[in-house]
């Protein structure tokens, strides 16, 4: 959920009265502890008397400007709490409700990922024990592993082949497939693999939707050990 806490103290105080007055007599209906409601409702008496103290620039004093940030701070952090464990994701709290209580409304739909353009930059090492690192990254990193940003992770086409034989044509050729979600990864080819050729094809990975992860890369290849 978006922050939906204001900036200014003036803000935050008619949030928060907003906040736990539409809150309270929905206690049951929602399903919340009483308990955790009394224990939020502590933090708002000392935020409220600390206020009270520092919100007038003439009468306050350096000590209550102080305590009242002070009062901020854990009243924040129980709001957020409070927020986080039965407003959020509460089935009992409809949208409506959320906008009554002055936050945004949950983002059910997760932001489509558009159709990935490019391929990745791939490197490859053959470790030993038959295990290959695959390094990959995008164009614009030139220094360590990256992920492309509409991706889910890097998928990877490949077959084993003895040294001399011929390379499969394209991807549709190699029966293994590996996906990864991070970057760096390594690909175990088995006791049987070591001395073999490994041919792979990679590309970046829409998991949820294939028909917008990215095109295959030519194919690469590396002598397992």
């Amino acid at each position: 959920m978006p922050d939906y806490l204001p900036r200014t103290d003036a803000n935050f105080d008619i949030f928060q009265d907003n906040f736990m007055g539409k809150v309270q007599p929905k206690l049951a209906a929602w399903g919340i502890p009483v308990a955790d409601f009394t224990a939020l409702q502590a933090l708002q008496t000392a935020w409220n008397s600390a206020w009270a103290l520092a919100k007038d620039k003439d009468t306050r004093s350096r000590g209550d400007v102080r305590a009242k940030e002070v009062a901020r701070k854990g009243y924040e952090a129980g709001l957020r709490r409070f927020v986080k464990t039965w407003i959020a994701f509460n089935n009992n709290v409809t949208d409506a409700d959320i906008e009554s209580l002055g936050l945004k409304v949950r983002d059910i739909e997760p932001t489509p990922k558009p159709k990935i353009a490019t391929f990745p930059i791939i490197g490859l090492k053959a470790m030993g024990g038959s295990d290959i690192e695959v390094r990959c990254r995008v164009t614009t990193d030139q220094t360590r592993p990256s992920k492309h940003r509409a991706a889910d992770g890097i998928e990877c086409r490949f077959v084993l082949v003895p040294v001399g034989e011929m390379p499969p044509d394209n991807w549709d050729d190699c029966p293994k497939t590996q996906v990864s979600k991070k970057a760096q990864f390594i690909i175990f080819c088995g006791a049987k693999g070591i001395g073999q050729r490994f041919y792979g094809f990679f590309r970046w990975a829409n998991i949820s939707k294939p028909a917008n992860s990215g095109p295959w890369t030519n194919v690469i290849n590396v002598v397992i050990a």
